[in-house]
């Protein structure tokens, strides 16, 4: 989030300390300020690089947080640094001002409670978030297998009605996080959590659509993710990825390109933006991936498997050149002739 008017305002409020205090307000305090934050409810969510300036260390720290917080209209602050490397994305916040780490975040009337310090909140993640609760699920089963904290199991249950849905996730506090969130938004009766790899503990033959939302990439859940699909009716994998790309768009790819691409009916998947040539090669690989694996798994089934290229959708910018998508893709059975 960001908001010109009030970054005037900080500055305004923080000259005018250093000036009640005796403190010279030097030039470089300015570029110093942030320039973007997170907003949990009573707490604002800052990036490491914001209030560098040894410069800050010369006024009281509680009464400069504090000041900070009057401006942004809060009681607590927060500074986030490096993602920890522990394969659950722990991340490393350290609280400024305040003491309760535990913060609740309303994001389309969906309330995400949550401790700060270790459990992130993917407020980039919006679009799909919203693009998920309007999915038409009354009747359908969905596995989550990178539930969080309820990311996308909680619009697809509160909004999108879902029959049931399968969570599965391995860091023990986004687990915890998630049962109060299924809990305070009256959802829990519809979900069951499945802690742990979900290479292991993913339920099978039950889903008639799945979520694979881990970026940069979920491909070591595919084959889980083809196993929970339900064997007898299909359903749809939501694959997520980031991509990197050029910027060519599809109408640079040749004819002969796209015949590469019939096998999958490519000529008819949408996109919510401009499809450029990159995503569809990611995609067709993505979809080759997964043929694959149906393959393999007929060897121990009677069904054969049609893959269908649904759609892209470009969710954000994870970095110049580096794109987050999502795959959406039909998976159909039939039986083998006898």
């Amino acid at each position: 989030m960001r908001s010109t008017k009030v970054e005037q305002e900080l500055q305004r409020s923080l000259s005018q300390l250093f000036l009640k205090r005796g403190k010279v307000w030097e030039d470089g305090l300015l570029a110093d300020l942030p320039k973007k934050w997170e907003k949990h409810g009573d707490l604002i969510l800052f990036s490491h690089t914001s209030f560098s300036n040894p410069a800050w260390k010369n006024l009281d720290q509680n009464e400069f947080w504090t000041c900070v917080a009057e401006v942004f209209k809060v009681k607590r602050i927060a500074k986030q640094h490096v993602i920890c490397p522990d394969g659950v994305r722990t991340p490393t916040v350290v609280l400024v001002l305040g003491k309760e780490t535990w913060v609740t975040h309303i994001d389309n009337k969906i309330r995400y409670s949550f401790d700060v310090t270790k459990c992130m909140f993917s407020s980039g993640n919006i679009t799909e978030k919203i693009r998920m609760s309007k999915l038409k699920c009354k009747d359908e089963i969905v596995v989550d297998m990178f539930a969080g904290i309820g990311y996308f199991t909680l619009p697809l249950l509160v909004h999108g009605k879902a029959k049931f849905v399968h969570a599965c996730e391995w860091n023990p506090n986004a687990v915890q996080a998630l049962r109060c969130n299924l809990h305070d938004n009256k959802v829990a009766d519809r979900c069951q959590i499945y802690e742990g790899d979900n290479r292991e503990v993913c339920p099978k033959g039950v889903a008639d659509r799945v979520l694979l939302g881990l970026i940069p990439t979920a491909k070591d859940s595919y084959h889980a993710a083809c196993q929970a699909v339900n064997s007898e009716t299909g359903g749809i994998l939501h694959i997520h990825c980031n991509v990197t790309s050029s910027g060519i768009t599809c109408n640079d790819i040749s004819e002969a390109d796209f015949n590469l691409y019939n096998y999958y009916n490519v000529s008819n998947i949408s996109c919510n933006k401009q499809l450029r040539s990159e995503w569809l090669v990611w995609a067709k690989k993505t979809a080759d991936d997964i043929s694959a694996i149906l393959e393999e798994q007929q060897c121990r089934t009677s069904n054969k498997w049609t893959i269908q290229l649904l759609h892209i959708e470009r969710v954000k910018s994870y970095a110049p050149h580096i794109d987050h998508l999502v795959l959406d893709l039909q998976l159909n059975p039939f039986c083998s002739p006898e």
